[in-house]
């Protein structure tokens, strides 16, 4: 069975064709800048301490040492993971896998999702997905996902959180991952 999946008169997916969403350059690109400049302070206060007494000195060049410990590695990260082609979220005919942040849940099957909302969360659109066995499917993430998961159904009322981020707009990719669990429900 072949589903389309249809904005502004253009075909962006014919099931089960794989779609892959990345995220746009600048994403990556505003993370770098943001760690070049947290980097750079810690190296402004190793390197010029103000004047005062040698206590004074020693505390802010200390807190320098430490903060460039650090946002150094982590700046280093963020470059590395800015230049790697990434695929923030995949979808298939057996299901969709997330990586769009540190704390994405990774493969999810279409026979576990029940449903595809929207929600505004602070300031982000973010797209939730609604799981048959909320607790059985966090028994199987990594404990730090684990723990994340647990915290997004307590708050949330669903374990998994897209963050679409650099992606299309948020209901575009609720619209997808819809479609495509449409699509799945209908060739079982």
């Amino acid at each position: 069975m072949a589903v389309s999946y249809e904005t502004d008169g253009r075909v962006i997916a014919r099931y089960p064709e794989t779609v892959e969403l990345k995220p746009a350059r600048w994403a990556g690109i505003r993370l770098v800048t943001f760690g070049l400049f947290m980097a750079a302070l810690p190296l402004i206060m190793v390197s010029f301490p103000p004047a005062g007494g040698p206590a004074l000195v020693a505390v802010y060049q200390w807190a320098g040492w430490i903060a460039l410990a650090l946002f150094g590695p982590a700046t280093t990260y963020l470059a590395y993971r800015a230049a790697q082609p990434r695929v923030a979220l995949r979808l298939t005919a057996d299901g969709f896998t997330d990586d769009s942040s540190l704390t994405a849940v990774g493969f999810v099957p279409w026979s576990e999702v029940v449903s595809v909302c929207t929600s505004q969360i602070s300031r982000a659109t973010m797209v939730g997905v609604e799981v048959r066995d909320p607790e059985g499917f966090i028994a199987k993430l990594s404990w730090f996902r684990r723990i994340a998961a647990r915290t997004n159904l307590r708050m949330f009322g669903v374990p998994v959180w897209i963050n679409p981020a650099g992606l299309p707009d948020a209901a575009e990719v609720a619209a997808l991952l819809d479609v495509y669990r449409r699509s799945w429900a209908n060739v079982g």
